[in-house]
């Protein structure tokens, strides 16, 4: 079931985007590898842990509705629960970020089933490149090459729509749906 407020305007720029966020204990792992990485930077905060699927608004501001449309599509997708696996850290000038060594093609398959459900419906959204599954760990930081980690895993049983609130660092979930099918 879903949780969407009523329509109502919302000023200043969001990005507007599906995700899958971790569970507590998988949260506290990826809090505990950042703060071992050693790297510097402003590590996110767990309540902010996530992997993007798809932006339905990127830098800009939130038409009237497109919450409640893009709830009717999510509403509408069945797919089982899946279970997702990190294993590999690797870091930029701009963020370090936890990734998968191996393909998440169920994961990709559901953001997939998302993105067709949305186009038949008339909403548009942003791509952008080749889908490569990421947590974001920190922003600024040190480099570090890639390198394995200690696994960190957990069952997708929900995806959610996240509105976040340019410069303001915070996520408000605007609807959060099951995995079903």
């Amino acid at each position: 079931m879903s949780s969407v407020p009523e329509s109502i305007v919302r000023p200043g720029l969001h990005n507007l985007f599906f995700a899958i966020r971790p569970p507590d204990d998988p949260a506290r792992q990826i809090m505990e590898l950042t703060a071992s990485l050693g790297l510097g930077g402003t590590p996110v905060r767990a309540d902010r842990l996530h992997v993007s699927l798809l932006a339905l608004v990127y830098r800009g501001f939130i038409p009237e509705g497109l919450i409640e449309e893009a709830a009717e599509v999510a509403q509408s997708i069945a797919m089982p629960p899946m279970r997702i696996l990190f294993d590999s850290v690797v870091g930029g000038p701009g963020a370090a970020v936890l990734r998968p060594s191996e393909p998440l093609e169920t994961l990709r398959m559901f953001r997939e089933r998302l993105g067709f459900a949305l186009k038949r419906a008339g909403i548009d959204f942003s791509l952008h490149g080749r889908f490569a599954p990421h947590v974001a760990l920190l922003y600024g930081g040190r480099p570090t090459q890639e390198r394995e980690v200690d696994p960190i895993s957990w069952t997708v049983d929900e995806f959610v729509l996240i509105d976040s609130h340019i410069g303001l660092t915070h996520h408000e979930i605007v609807g959060r749906w099951p995995l079903k099918g």
